[in-house]
């Protein structure tokens, strides 16, 4: 069986086995649990920050807790589909006051980290950029010969 058709055949199992795509979630979200350092750019080009972040899981989705320079943000997200036949992507909003919603992708470093790189904006309002932001992973190297 050639890659392509063993492709096709896994995605059909999926599309036809919801508990099986359930678990696919589950452990899509459990590998972006952690912690990230985070360097970004405001909305319109404004300034550069640094930063730190958390991924939690929580019962069906994810939840970042950031800080950006001073600014700590609380923001819940979950797994969605960026456009139909597109990757999926993660999407994060946060509450009232200050309102942002945040899109992901999501990829690996050269280690198998999560590594996350986003655009983020308020609701509402029509940058004439969007903000920037990447995340990578701030897990331990494995010590050596193991």
């Amino acid at each position: 069986m050639g890659l392509r058709r063993g492709m096709a055949v896994a995605a059909a199992a999926l599309a036809v086995t919801p508990g099986l795509a359930a678990n696919e979630d589950a452990d899509f979200l459990n590998f972006l649990a952690g912690d990230y350092i985070i360097v970004g750019r405001a909305p319109n080009g404004d300034l550069a920050y640094s930063g730190r972040a958390t991924i939690e899981v929580t019962n069906g989705g994810v939840l970042l807790r950031a800080y950006r320079g001073d600014t700590k943000i609380k923001a819940t997200g979950g797994l969605d589909v960026a456009s139909p036949e597109e990757g999926r992507v993660l999407r994060f909003h946060t509450g009232k006051p200050d309102a942002t919603d945040m899109t992901c992708l999501v990829s690996t470093d050269l280690d198998n980290y999560a590594r996350l790189t986003c655009v983020w904006w308020q609701p509402g309002t029509e940058p004439k950029q969007p903000g920037l932001e990447a995340m990578f992973p701030t897990a331990e190297w494995p010590e050596p010969g193991k």
